[in-house]
This record gives structure tokens, sequence and C-alpha cells, in this order.
């Protein structure tokens, strides 16, 4: 490592963060032409005050930018890892004392107070375990813990696109929205999909979050719940929130305006909260607050 050329170095923690060259540029406030001269070797890296930004890019010292010590594995690293893992893992041992599905509620609540403060680093150590054992639980009581499984896939997902781990963050969604369709619960089906189209914004990919937003958006709108009807119909209005974050990423105004307004009419209508947990959306209602101003609108 040592032996490397800054450049070279600089090329292999940005594929090491899953950066493209348009993305590093854009953090770094340069070219995509900036950025593969400097990896090539035909722009040096000379002034310690762009050795340092570039650093800062990357998440790492300048000592190790410039191969003068190691990197250490960091919590985040060893936790998504760890993940990468437990998503490997396609047979899991039997147990004779399966995890109760309640232990796994307490455990997946606690895990979501963790992603409301931030805690990103230890919730993903947590995650992997949490992942186990809702899927032991969910083989020893077939149908009755579908949900959890969703929901623990969902914070998965977005755990790792706070980190910057979107392909892997793509694949926990991906996972997560095979076992809500396979229910054909129009309402699980929509909780998957919040952090399937996060993901996918995550990579780029627009049109893709687009379609698969405004396909929950309106399964839920086409169909008739009698209990949780509250919760459901604030599903409904995060789903529109992601629409909205698609359109204007695709610089569609009027398509995020639209989706924004028939948002806000449901938040006025049943309050903020929406009354209930809706699935794993209460994980997600504190990003959507976020992201939404993006689109130019309260």
């Amino acid at each position: 490592m040592n032996e490397l050329p800054v450049g070279r170095r600089v090329a292999q923690w940005r594929v090491r963060r899953n950066m493209t060259q348009q993305q590093f540029a854009d953090r770094l406030g340069k070219s995509k032409s900036w950025v593969d001269k400097v990896e090539r070797g035909v722009r040096r890296l000379e002034r310690v005050s762009n050795l340092r930004e570039v650093a800062e890019t990357l998440r790492i010292d300048v000592e190790v930018l410039l191969g003068a010590r190691p990197a250490r594995p960091t919590p985040v690293v060893a936790g998504v890892d760890g993940i990468r893992t437990a998503l490997a893992r396609y047979h899991l041992p039997g147990t004779d004392r399966p995890p109760l599905a309640e232990e796994v509620v307490t455990r997946l609540a606690h895990a979501e107070q963790s992603y409301r403060h931030a805690r990103y680093s230890a919730l993903l150590m947590l995650l992997p375990g949490l992942l186990d054992d809702v899927r032991e639980a969910r083989a020893a009581h077939p149908g009755t813990t579908d949900g959890l499984l969703v929901s623990v896939y969902a914070l998965i997902a977005l755990v790792l696109i706070k980190v910057d781990q979107g392909e892997l963050a793509w694949l926990a969604a991906d996972r997560g929205m095979s076992v809500a369709l396979a229910t054909h619960d129009p309402q699980m089906a929509g909780t998957a999909t919040v952090p399937l189209t996060q993901a996918l914004r995550s990579r780029g990919r627009r049109r893709s979050a687009l379609d698969a937003a405004v396909a929950a958006a309106d399964r839920i709108g086409a169909h008739e719940f009698g209990v949780g009807f509250s919760a459901t119909v604030a599903l409904r209005g995060t789903l529109l929130l992601q629409v909205a974050l698609a359109a204007a990423d695709g610089r569609d105004g009027r398509l995020a305006h639209q989706s924004l307004d028939q948002a806000e009419a449901i938040s006025r209508d049943i309050g903020t909260d929406g009354g209930g947990r809706a699935g794993g959306a209460v994980a997600f209602r504190h990003d959507q607050k976020g992201e939404g101003r993006g689109c130019g609108r309260r």
C-alpha cells in the first residue's frame, strides 16, 4: 500500500467508499476531469489544503492517504462487513428455541430508536444478529413475522444509505421487498418500498425509484382499509414524499409539487404522526421531514 502513488490510493479509497468519480467530484466541488487526472497521476496533490479536503471526503486521515501509516478498520467498516456477511447467510442453523416474536419486536424498537439518534456505528453492529434472529423466528412461525422481517431489512437499508453503502442498501431493500410482495399486502409492500426508493436514489437510479414509489402509493390509494386506516394513509403520504424527491431529482417540478401537495393534505387530515406505526414506517419519517424540504416546499 505504501508503494502506491497518491492518485492510485485516492482511487482505491473512493471505490471502497462506493463513490463514482462524479459523486466524489461533486462532494469536493471539483470537476470529474480533475478527479480523473488526480487518480491517473496527471495532476499531483501538492497543496496541503487539497490533501486534507480529499482525505476528509474519503473519511481517512491524511497520513493514511499519503501511505505514512496503514488504515485501521473503523467501527463503521466492521459493522458493514458484518451486515454483508449476514446478508450472505442463506441457511441458518436450526435451533430448539427460536427467538420469540415479542423479543424481536422489542429489539427492533430499540434499533429504530438508535437510528433516530444517528447511532449508526452501534446500530451496524446490532443489526446482523437482529436479522438472524428474525429470520429464525420466521422459520419457526411462517407468515406471522413477515412484517418484522420487512422492517428489519428496511432499517438495514436505511442505515447503509447513511454510511454511503448504496449498493448493499439496495440489496437489503430488495430482500425486504421480495418478502413484502409475497404477502400480497399493499401496506407491507408500501413499507418496503420506502427504503428501496431511497437506495435507488442514492445510486442515481431516479427513474426506477420514481416508478416504485408511484406504484406503491397507487396500490395503497386503490385499496380499501378498515382497522389502522390512518396509519395506512400516513404511509401513503410517506410514499408521496418519495415520489416528490425522485421527481425533483429528475427536475420534474410539476410532479414534485403535485406529490408534495397531496402529502401535505394527508398530514393536515390525520396529523403529522399518522396515528400509528404503519409497519416500519416510523423509522423512515424522521428522514422524510428533512428530505422533503429539498424540493423547495415545506
